[in-house]
């Protein structure tokens, strides 16, 4: 049976990544781009969805009429954390934004550049002998949470200690009462290590936040809280479903990972073209601020949109053959981090992160490939992230390098 306008409306009245798979939801999403462009859902509270390239360039660009506050997500439950500054709009957002860009900048990813890629190299050497490994477990959950400890400043030994405090916190995001407590935790640990740097700062992140001041004011222990609390939910998952997605387009393609060997000058397009193809969040939420028409539909003031950044990448209008993976594709603006005022601030890190470990595990295991590529799977993960979970590889085993 033919796809009507009413027939996927029907279908997209049950829409969300609670309720379908990422094949089913991009299935759905294809079939609907000119017949039916601006559908509305009955889920999370209903939402109209935005999943053309240009309408969803549009909405990340007009704060305006497209807000963020009070939250990104959906439902949303008074109560529930709100994550500076992707959560708020100006003039609130104007001196959060402000001590983001102040941490993690263009400068961040050279500064802490070589310590990533030390980290790289000693994880990919801690499983050499091996000769299998999990790269989603082993190696790109783990680096970029590395990497924001060492934007941090935090000393090695508090590594292991953090890092079990953020994963407790991020399980329990939907969970007011306890991610309340989790991260009253997160806060007193976070304003004790910027109390140190009041005394003896550091070229860190810790630094500017002893250092910010919101008028005439420093930071409250909440605030700190705050903020590196959301420093670790934008930067860890979304840098690592992001490396996941690459290391597996890349590895199931021998002749692309040859190409990558002998010319890493070539990583960097293969992570862009990684960050078009798989976005780590399929897409975050809006609220209109004014009575909006989009291709017919009609969105009134205070209504919700859902852009979705991994439907507007894979835009036929926009991109030639957008479903394939290829390297060689004509430069593209991809929305990967977002635009205007609240694109990431951390981008530059993120590129450098995975462009490091693409160099170090092609330099190091240039057998590798997957174990079973035809059992790797997406799936949505809560909070609109999209990933794979598990991505086992194999090689031929080695000792241990120097690094």
């Amino acid at each position: 049976m033919a796809d009507t306008p009413e027939s996927l409306s029907e279908e997209f009245s049950t829409f969300s990544t609670y309720t379908k798979t990422p094949a089913q939801a991009l299935d759905l999403i294809e079939r609907a781009r000119t017949k039916c462009p601006v559908p509305h859902s009955k889920e999370l509270g209903g939402f109209h969805i935005y999943m053309n390239y240009e309408d969803v360039r549009r909405g990340l660009m007009d704060w305006k009429t497209y807000a963020n506050g009070p939250s990104v997500l959906r439902p949303y439950i008074e109560g529930s954390p709100v994550f500076p500054p992707l959560s708020m709009d100006p003039p609130e957002h104007t001196p959060w934004r402000k001590v983001f860009s102040d941490g993690v900048n263009i400068r961040t990813a050279d500064r802490i550049g070589p310590a990533v890629r030390a980290d790289a190299i000693e994880l990919i050497e801690g499983f050499a002998e091996k000769g299998a490994c999990d790269l989603h477990l082993d190696l790109a959950e783990q680096v970029p949470m590395k990497a924001i400890f060492h934007i941090l400043g935090l000393p090695r030994e508090h590594h292991e200690r953090v890092r079990s405090m953020t994963l407790n916190v991020l399980a329990h995001v939907n969970q007011p009462e306890q991610f309340a407590k989790l991260f009253q935790e997160f806060s007193e640990y976070g304003w004790s290590e910027v109390e140190r740097r009041k005394s003896d700062p550091k070229e860190d992140y810790l630094t500017v936040l002893a250092d910010a001041r919101f008028g005439d004011r420093h930071m409250t222990p909440f605030e700190v809280g705050a903020a590196v609390v959301s420093l670790l939910v934008a930067g860890h998952g979304t840098t690592t479903a992001a490396l996941t997605n690459l290391l597996y387009e890349v590895l199931r393609r021998p002749q692309l990972k040859q190409r990558l060997i002998e010319d890493p000058a070539l990583i960097p397009k293969a992570v862009e073209e990684g960050l078009r193809l798989h976005h780590p969040f399929f897409g975050l939420f809006r609220k209109a601020t004014e009575d909006v028409e989009a291709h017919g539909a009609h969105i009134k003031k205070g209504d919700t949109v859902y852009m979705c950044w991994q439907a507007a990448n894979r835009d036929p209008a926009v991109v030639d053959k957008p479903l394939d993976f290829d390297i060689d594709r004509p430069e593209f603006q991809h929305l990967g981090f977002g635009l205007g005022k609240h694109s990431c601030v951390g981008a530059p890190t993120a590129r450098m992160e995975m462009r490091v470990v693409m160099e170090e595990l092609l330099a190091r295991l240039p057998d590798i490939e997957l174990a079973e590529p035809e059992k790797v799977k997406w799936d949505f993960h809560g909070a609109e992230t999209l990933g794979i979970l598990h991505l086992p590889a194999k090689f031929a085993s080695r000792p241990r390098r120097a690094s």
